[in-house]
């Protein structure tokens, strides 16, 4: 897949669009194929985008922690969202962000189903 990553500290200048392998889901985890994400410029200075949960360091890196998009794969232990569903999240800031074509997570909201507001007669 593709991703923007950084391999060190630093700001938007050390962001890199380059290949990168397809994460792989623990339990409890899902597969989304990112539509959108955003990347803040604050969290390139945070300690948690360059830490994984157990507080080693992560690099390279992906940022972008809120992403929507579809999701792709469930792990065998997730029956409370189905493929295909869409989603929106704010991924874990100890994990790999959303800025690539897929991202792993175990948060998740669904996306709400927008009602069209009903047709209004043009008035003259």
């Amino acid at each position: 897949m593709k991703a923007i990553r950084l391999h060190k500290r630093g700001g938007p200048e050390q962001l890199v669009y380059e290949d990168a392998p397809k994460p792989e889901l623990s339990p409890g985890d899902v597969l989304i194929r990112v539509h959108a994400t955003g990347i803040t410029p604050t969290e390139l200075t945070w300690d948690e985008t360059y830490s994984n949960c157990d507080g080693s360091e992560r690099l390279p890196t992906i940022p972008g922690h809120e992403v929507s998009g579809v999701v792709e794969s469930v792990a065998d232990d997730v029956s409370d969202v189905s493929i295909g569903a869409e989603v929106y999240a704010l991924t874990s800031f100890c994990r790999n962000g959303g800025a690539a074509e897929y991202v792993a997570m175990n948060r998740l909201l669904r996306l709400p189903r927008i009602i069209p507001p009903p047709e209004i007669p043009w008035r003259a």
